[in-house]
């Protein structure tokens, strides 16, 4: 692995992006989680997390990530743990 990991994070409400957040430090991107306003309802929220560049099988550099889309604080944070899990 070439380089950390990186953290994406986009909220959105009623179609138009509320905040998006672009970083490499797992304190800003926890402060960033925490400030999510669930109660409004309506909120989708995509994260994004880039582990850096690594071999494929065809010996060829290509960027890893694990992202997708919530709806919920529950399963963004469920995600969040997996994504975020050291092997």
């Amino acid at each position: 692995m070439i380089n950390g990991k990186n953290y994406s994070l986009k909220v959105i409400k009623n179609d138009q992006m509320v905040n998006s957040t672009r970083t490499h430090s797992l304190r800003i991107f926890l402060k960033n989680l925490r400030s999510i306003n669930w109660t409004l309802g309506g909120i989708k929220v995509y994260m994004r997390v880039s582990y850096g560049f690594k071999l494929n099988h065809k010996n060829k550099m290509e960027t890893f990530h694990n992202d997708g889309w919530y709806e919920n604080e529950k399963d963004l944070l469920f995600a969040f743990g997996c994504f975020n899990k050291e092997t």
